[in-house]
């Protein structure tokens, strides 16, 4: 593995990957495993429930706008946002896919009451409408987001914050500074979303615009919950400016980065099982997935003329098509559902 890995990380260290190129999008929304489309779903809308839930108690807990200053609250309702576009773009998907089999059932009324069964043939590739391409997007921005800020978040709370502040340890308290990374750390592996490295240049973007944030705001006389100048004792750039200044420069510079590695090996590491020998059994076979998701029933999937993605962008105005003909595949070897 270790060849593999370095070739890995030779591979993200060029300027194509600063770019969300959507060459396979089915990785944004399928599992990297052997999970059945409805339970990816209802995962899906479990996790938006859950975290949404969390969110408007603690707005309720602090009934105040400033709870929004915090870096770990605003973490975790970005969470909110990536679960609540990741299901709504799984949805999506899934009612085009199923639209289509519906048509086949109308065109074979014959197989209409017991559903399509599906013929032998290559699935794929469906049509990925443009707003649907830049929800994908938006999704793999905010995934990479979430998993590297909620590992920073719980590394600094536990370090810099919590020994000065000492919070309650209350469920609230837990669940924003430890369950936050759980759920990251949950969907990086069950997910098959990919994470590059030189997607750090996001994160620290997002880093900056909060350290703009939180200068801006102690610039203008703000206070946090207590009444004191700063949004954190560690961030109180007129008291302690130089504990402000190296601190800004820890997060920036070794914290979130080396949170941002952690979260590539795991990628790395989770593809390398799924695609091993010993975890090929686990793995998801793509075309039998969306052959499900799509409601079809018995029949047999070809391997051959499989296309790189099951998705390709659709034009305004013209008809994509959405399983590659029979007579074009030659030598078809089948695997049955």
């Amino acid at each position: 593995m270790g060849s593999v890995w370095t070739h890995s990380l030779r591979e993200e260290m060029t300027v194509r990957k600063l770019k969300f190129s959507l060459s396979r999008p089915e990785l944004l929304l399928q599992p990297q495993w052997s999970i059945s489309p409805w339970a990816w779903m209802l995962y899906r809308l479990f996790m938006v429930l859950y975290t949404f839930a969390w969110c408007l108690y603690s707005a309720l807990l602090f009934s105040s706008p400033k709870w929004l200053l915090f870096l770990s609250h605003i973490v975790y309702c970005v969470m909110g946002m990536y679960y609540l576009l990741a299901f709504c773009n799984l949805a999506w998907a899934a009612i085009q896919v199923r639209t289509f089999y519906r048509s086949q059932r109308t065109a074979n009324p014959e197989e209409g009451s017991r559903g399509y069964v599906a013929r032998a043939g290559s699935v794929g590739p469906f049509p990925l409408p443009p707003l649907l391409s830049a929800a994908l997007r938006l999704q793999w921005c905010l995934h990479n987001l979430v998993g590297s800020f909620s590992i920073t978040v719980t590394l600094l709370y536990w370090m810099l914050v919590y020994p000065i502040e000492r919070h309650p340890l209350s469920a609230f308290n837990i669940n924003m500074h430890v369950g936050n990374s759980i759920q990251a750390l949950l969907d990086l592996c069950l997910s098959s979303t990919p994470v590059h490295l030189a997607h750090y240049v996001h994160l620290f973007l997002a880093a900056c615009l909060y350290i703009l944030f939180a200068l801006l705001y102690w610039l203008s006389g703000g206070t946090n919950l207590s009444k004191k100048p700063y949004i954190y004792k560690v961030l109180d750039f007129g008291g302690c400016p130089l504990v402000a200044a190296f601190s800004v420069l820890g997060v920036v510079c070794i914290c979130l980065p080396l949170s941002h590695f952690l979260v590539w090996n795991m990628c790395f590491l989770r593809r390398s099982i799924a695609t091993g020998a010993r975890g090929g059994s686990l793995g998801l076979f793509r075309e039998r997935w969306w052959w499900k998701m799509g409601g079809a029933m018995g029949g047999s999937v070809s391997l051959t003329g499989i296309p790189a993605s099951l998705f390709t962008p659709a034009c305004s105005g013209t008809t994509q098509p959405l399983l590659t003909p029979r007579n074009a595949l030659q030598g078809a070897i089948s695997v049955y559902l």
